[in-house]
């Protein structure tokens, strides 16, 4: 799994409000989050390749970047 931070996030990106699904805390202004891959989803062809082992376009989640890998950014 490759994880990449993004944000911080701004007042008026569509996610603030939602909640992390990892702490059930919503996502705020400021914060910096990452998108975590959970499988192929409903495509048949990325389950095909899922189960293959080859590459597919995964589902992902959005969560707070420190639920994902337990570190703080400078900033936050």
């Amino acid at each position: 799994m490759i994880t990449r931070p993004y944000g911080p996030k701004k007042a008026d990106h569509p996610t603030v409000g939602t909640e992390c699904p990892a702490c059930h805390v919503a996502f705020v202004a400021g914060d910096w989050t990452t998108l975590v891959p959970i499988g192929p989803g409903a495509d048949p062809e990325s389950q095909h390749k899922a189960r293959n082992g080859w590459a597919y376009n995964a589902v992902e989640i959005e969560a707070h970047w420190t639920c994902v890998t337990g570190e703080v950014f400078p900033d936050a």
